[in-house]
């Protein structure tokens, strides 16, 4: 179950990695990588800062 969950993860940077830069390129896989680094870095401030901002919800 785990490995299907980091397989779709990993999908994404693959594709946005395949924008900038060819797949037969030996950076491609570090710079998939990298995108995959900031999209987990960005998941972990959203679900410390933003998220319990939104479950808070409006003061009175």
């Amino acid at each position: 179950m785990i490995s299907l969950i980091a397989r779709i993860l990993l999908i994404v940077p693959s594709l946005i990695a395949g924008w900038f830069v060819s797949a037969d390129d030996v950076a491609y896989w570090v710079i998939a990588f990298a995108i995959a680094l900031v999209f987990v870095v960005l998941t972990i401030a959203f679900e410390l800062y933003v998220h319990p901002l939104l479950k808070r919800g409006p003061r009175p």
